[in-house]
């Protein structure tokens, strides 16, 4: 599933929770391992649903989200084996991504509302 990024937010003792927004840092496009499923009703209405995969956090976002997962991003080089490549070679190109390869900054306390949906949500707090 292809994205810019994501948003994590730190809890902070005493203040509102600070979201993030966390990009590949050589890239505009980040790859996140997903599973896609359709199904299609009784009634003939289609249902699409997607997961994103999970792993366990890297250094730089337990620092911020203190939990324990993040999403599986994909390397460049692993996406087509994620599509295509045998259910064990998909299982392989899932490793922790290297804190290096991110880039993470404050954004606005906008994003944490849905009527808000702008790309100026994307901008680094300065």
């Amino acid at each position: 599933m292809p994205a810019g990024g994501f948003y994590e937010w730190q809890m902070l003792p005493d203040a509102p929770k600070q979201p993030w927004f966390i990009g590949l840092a050589d890239t505009e496009v980040m790859p996140f391992a997903a599973l896609w499923d359709r199904s299609v009703r009784a009634d003939g209405t289609a249902i699409e649903s997607v997961a994103i995969i999970t792993l366990p956090a890297n250094e730089l976002m337990a620092s911020i989200h203190g939990e324990k997962r993040m999403p599986a991003i994909l390397h460049m080089e692993d996406v087509e084996t994620w599509l295509t490549g045998t259910p064990e070679h998909a299982k392989a190109a899932l490793i922790p991504f290297p804190d290096e390869r991110l880039r993470a900054y404050k954004v606005s306390p906008r994003v944490n509302s849905p009527k808000n949906d702008d790309a100026s949500l994307m901008e680094e707090l300065g």
